[in-house]
């Protein structure tokens, strides 16, 4: 009894993984962060930092610990795991612009914006011009 592995596959298989992996590594670290910085705010509030020593340590290994608590609750849930694969797979299927197509996308973005300014500036000093009349 034998196995062929198709390598391709498994490739693409540990790449989207290391991807998935990845993306829940910047959401523990997010939100570990986040929860720092609103328990430093909540801590001067309240004055807890003259009162508690080594407050900014405690509140940071705190927030590391809940940082560390979501990427295993991610790491080891089959349905976030199942969703960013998903999510990595349709990313995966968009068709980037190329340098040429963006530049020409960026120059027609400009050129918009240009003719809508002016004629919006047009619009306003023919509304000032009437007002000033009338008043």
């Amino acid at each position: 009894m034998s196995f062929v592995v198709d390598k391709g596959l498994f490739a693409m298989e540990n790449n989207q993984q290391k991807w998935v992996n990845l993306s829940f590594v910047f959401a523990s670290l997010l939100l570990a962060y986040v929860l720092f910085v609103i328990a430093t705010k909540f801590s001067v509030v309240f004055d807890f930092e003259g009162r508690i020593r080594d407050l900014d340590k405690i509140l940071m290994g705190a927030s590391a610990l809940v940082g560390l608590a979501l990427f295993i609750g991610l790491y080891s849930s089959s349905l976030a795991n199942n969703f960013m694969n998903e999510v990595v797979a349709e990313v995966s299927k968009v068709t980037w612009p190329t340098q040429n197509e963006t530049f020409k996308a960026t120059i027609a973005v400009l050129i918009a914006v240009t003719i809508a300014g002016f004629v919006l500036w047009l619009a306003d000093t023919f509304i000032v011009f009437i007002i000033g009349r009338l008043i």
